[in-house]
């Protein structure tokens, strides 16, 4: 049975989904045998109140798991790991700390065992490529793959990571891309465009409304992050008869009853939410590299449901199904929330949505 490794900074069991758990799931499919290495973990997350520390509370570390139906786990939890400490002699001073985190696969020898014996190895974007030379020297001939999860820039992670993956990023068999912006990232190599998959017959499946037909137009937002809550604000005060609905970690706004904070929710809880939503809101703060969002996991899931997208307009996208608006500009946001309401979801172009064991199908042969 062939052997993949995935090197990510998520956990297996946690119930924020990414790219990496469905792309895991899809190996699985394919009789691969899958050890899910999660990095990133340390005190860092306990000592900022970060969610991951439930799960480090949990979970066993710093061994070899066995989960049923050929998944392994395996989570490197140090006292720290590399962060960006926000200044720049505090970044040289814990410099040698950063580097030293590639070693942090040493002397685990059942670990060492299977990646000597494993076929392929798919890199995250997170500090866990530091340890790209760990694997390179104990299996140079297996396939190297660095699907981009991030752009690192964007994350603000600390200078030193992002010098090394420029330094290693040619020495990838490929370079997995998920959206047009990380073409010009990274012109050289075996760099192919494959955006995020989706669950289809999840979405397929779900049949329950959760909006109990309120007779509301609504819009929903999914994400844990950036949330341009101005705009919330200024839609209200153009359309204060529709309804927002904000699936994700944020605080609730008491004050709006239509303004309707869900929480963090299982992902298949949040599908029926965007399945019977009427538009998907990517309303998202600007941060450096937020271009790179053009085609995230929401765009994909809120397309595959034929919603229009109303996004800001630095984050630029090809499909015909997005509408811009300018950040804090009220008339525009007018506009947007008007072209949402009138948008023909008949003719939303699902060209190039796939399914994750299509994107792991790339991932094995391209």
């Amino acid at each position: 049975m062939p052997k993949a490794v995935l090197i990510t900074s998520h956990f297996r069991d946690s119930k924020r989904k990414a790219g990496f758990h469905n792309i895991a799931d899809a190996l699985l499919k394919k009789n691969y045998e899958v050890l899910f290495l999660t990095g990133n973990a340390s005190y860092i997350h306990h000592l900022k109140g970060d969610y991951r520390a439930e799960l480090i509370n949990r979970s066993p570390l710093n061994k070899l798991i066995n989960d049923p139906g050929n998944l392994k786990r395996f989570i490197r939890f140090t006292t720290l790991h590399p962060v960006n400490y926000k200044n720049s002699v505090l970044n040289k001073i814990f410099l040698p700390s950063v580097k030293n985190y590639g070693k942090a696969l040493e002397g685990y020898d059942e670990l060492s065992e299977y990646i000597m014996d494993s076929d392929i190895f798919v890199f995250e974007s997170f500090p866990g490529l530091l340890w790209f030379d760990h694997f390179k020297k104990l299996n140079p001939d297996a396939k190297f793959v660095y699907r981009v999860s991030d752009d690192m820039r964007q994350l603000k992670k600390h200078p030193y990571i992002i010098e090394h993956e420029n330094r290693i990023i040619k020495k990838f068999d490929l370079i997995s891309v998920p959206s047009e912006y990380f073409l010009k990232l990274f012109p050289e190599g075996n760099v192919k465009l494959h955006h995020h998959g989706i669950a289809k017959e999840l979405f397929d499946a779900a049949s329950e409304d959760p909006y109990k037909n309120s007779g509301k137009f609504k819009f929903v937002f999914t994400g844990n992050a950036y949330l341009d809550k101005d705009f919330l604000r200024i839609a209200h005060e153009v359309s204060p008869d529709d309804e927002f609905h904000i699936l994700g970690p944020f605080k609730e706004n008491r004050n709006n009853p239509k303004i309707i904070y869900h929480g963090e929710m299982d992902f298949q809880k949040t599908i029926p939410y965007i399945k019977f939503a009427d538009a998907g809101l990517h309303t998202l703060e600007y941060t450096k590299g937020a271009e790179s969002f053009s085609d995230s996991l929401k765009v994909i899931q809120y397309t595959y449901c034929r919603l229009p997208v109303i996004a800001p307009v630095f984050i630029k996208s090809s499909r015909n199904n997005f509408i811009y608006y300018l950040p804090d500009d009220k008339e525009s946001i007018k506009i947007a929330i008007e072209n949402a309401k009138k948008y023909d979801r008949s003719k939303t172009d699902l060209t190039g949505i796939h399914t994750w064991d299509e994107l792991a199908d790339k991932i094995l042969n391209e």
